[in-house]
């Protein structure tokens, strides 16, 4: 089914793809796909290992995609974080327009994940706009 949508809400499979139902699978795959890349595969052929062993579909891939790294890069991720305290008096930077396409996703009842470094994500995509899709 094409998705036809102007916005970041939920795609029209999202109901389905991410129902309880489809946990097991999706938990089973984010296991091994983390498992995988801690052990140095490249996520692309991890992830069709993984996609092809758990039947998931596009949209279920990309959200195991979004939300598993390795080890490594979560540790390396996590060295890089600051506690709220340091920030006081500082200058910060948002990327507040990929944080505005999240909120557009969650107030709109789309997808959100929660990654192995503990970031919040999305699956949404730019549509209309001649972007195919937002990088991780």
């Amino acid at each position: 089914m094409p998705d036809t949508r102007t916005h970041r809400g939920p795609h029209p499979e999202d109901a389905k793809l991410f129902a309880p139902a489809a946990v097991p699978a999706l938990r089973g795959g984010y296991a091994d796909l983390c498992w995988l890349l801690d052990r140095g595969y490249a996520m692309t052929s991890a992830l069709e290992l993984v996609g092809n062993r758990f039947s998931l579909r596009q949209r279920q891939r990309l959200a195991l995609a979004r939300c598993a790294c390795s080890e490594e890069q979560r540790r390396r991720r996590a060295a890089h974080e600051l506690p709220a305290g340091a920030l006081a008096g500082a200058e910060l930077w948002l990327d507040g327009y990929n944080l505005l396409i999240s909120l557009e996703a969650a107030l709109g009842g789309g997808v959100l994940l929660l990654g192995r470094d503990g970031c919040v994500r999305d699956l949404a995509s730019l549509h209309g706009t001649g972007v195919a899709s937002r990088g991780s």
